[in-house]
């Protein structure tokens, strides 16, 4: 199916008092990608960015998205495995998943957007053996077919044509960070309610809280492989026009919200309330903070090289619209990343290099931004105990 661009609401249908948010043109439509050589980065396909808000439910949606754009395959490497705050938090939420199953009950587990199945090998690990089954949808699936008896992986997205591969017995459905890379809503949504239509089974969805991004005036947070940026009203919405009720929480430092969904009992017409400040805020300040950032790049690199903490959608996103303004001399001079098959690669459309944090300091890096906020006391612990006489700055701490 073609997706295509409206101004209309994908959640909600919704026309009247929507926000453009953002534009952006010339952007890499994939982010997680490990570019082996300089040309290859530079000349990296690129796409647009339409960033709108829904004045009725808050969704954000990039309305000049287009999927026939992006390839999703083995190449895709979004891993960041060797954060310590991360695993806690993979480790938190698979616990959750574990406990929403009654103890003397056994699970069957299914995960849309598995990636490499990382996070289904960890609810399995740590359920104790209950866990005795589990399938995962995933087209950059890369691991091995060799599976015991229960375990299946499919190498494909996941939709109405994917229903017929969910056991029966099905009692846990997971997607983490695959519905906000979803552009048709209510098809992806319907046939995740589909999939979680037994009475005893339970939909757990872990995404981007898109008014985090507004609050923190997170500029680099929007980006083309995120097309669909859900807010807890918007979510809980789509979600009972697929007849599931839900409840959003907040985790990972307010970034990402973890709703669980369920079959809803009855019909009942949620009341949302919707306010426009955080929208307003964000499209009156974006540039600004923009250009804030670009001058303390400009003032730490009059001395000694810049880098970036986190080569991932952040630090290319980043990087690029730092490069991309008019008249800022906004020098960066690397990326450090800890991920070993990203380094010595090259980021999309920059063409900025990608090292590990030793290679850094070879190159006399003595100023660093920190991508994510979560992960600033780590990299702080790292670069103490390597003797690394380095300035940090973190966005949005």
């Amino acid at each position: 199916m073609q997706h295509q661009p409206s101004t209309s609401c994908p959640v909600c249908d919704n026309t009247e008092d929507n926000l453009r948010l953002d534009h952006r043109e010339r952007v890499p439509t994939l982010q997680n990608v490990a570019l082996k050589s300089l040309d290859a980065a530079v000349d990296f396909p690129t796409g647009s960015l339409d960033m709108m808000w829904c004045a009725r439910c808050s969704f954000v949606w990039n309305n000049a998205f287009d999927p026939s754009r992006i390839s999703y395959d083995a190449s895709y490497n979004n891993d960041v495995s060797s954060s310590a705050y991360h695993v806690a938090h993979l480790e938190a939420m698979a616990d959750r998943v574990i406990a929403s199953v009654p103890r003397n009950q056994p699970i069957h587990y299914v995960e849309i957007g598995c990636g490499d199945a990382d996070f289904l090998r960890l609810v399995v690990d740590r359920s104790g053996g209950r866990c005795i089954s589990a399938v995962g949808f995933d087209p950059s699936y890369s691991g091995t077919n060799d599976l015991p008896a229960g375990f299946q992986f499919y190498r494909s997205f996941f939709g109405e044509a994917q229903l017929s591969l969910i056991p029966e017995e099905t009692n846990v459905i997971c997607s983490r960070h695959t519905i906000e890379h979803v552009a048709e809503v209510q098809s992806f949504v319907g046939a995740l309610a589909q999939a979680a239509r037994n009475a005893s089974s339970k939909l757990f969805i872990e995404t981007p809280d898109a008014n985090w991004i507004l609050a923190q005036t997170a500029f680099q947070d929007f980006f083309y492989e995120h097309c669909s940026i859900y807010t807890p009203a918007s979510i809980e919405m789509v979600l009972d026009r697929h007849e599931m009720t839900a409840k959003s929480t907040s985790v990972y430092g307010g970034q990402y919200m973890w709703t669980e969904a369920k079959l809803r009992e009855e019909h009942s017409i949620q009341e949302i309330k919707v306010n426009a400040d955080l929208a307003l805020k964000y499209r009156h300040e974006s540039a600004q903070v923009m250009r804030d950032w670009a001058n303390h790049v400009q003032n730490f690199a009059k001395d000694d090289p810049v880098a970036i903490w986190g080569a991932a959608s952040k630090g290319v996103t980043f990087a690029l619209l730092l490069a991309a303004l008019d008249d800022a001399d906004a020098q960066i001079d690397c990326a450090i990343d800890l991920n070993a098959a990203k380094q010595g690669c090259f980021l999309p459309v920059t063409g900025l290099p990608v090292v590990s944090p030793a290679e850094a300091k070879h190159r006399g890096v003595r100023n660093i931004l920190v991508m994510n906020p979560n992960y600033t006391d780590e990299i702080s612990d790292r670069i103490n105990r390597m003797d690394w006489k380095a300035a940090i700055t973190t966005l949005n701490n």
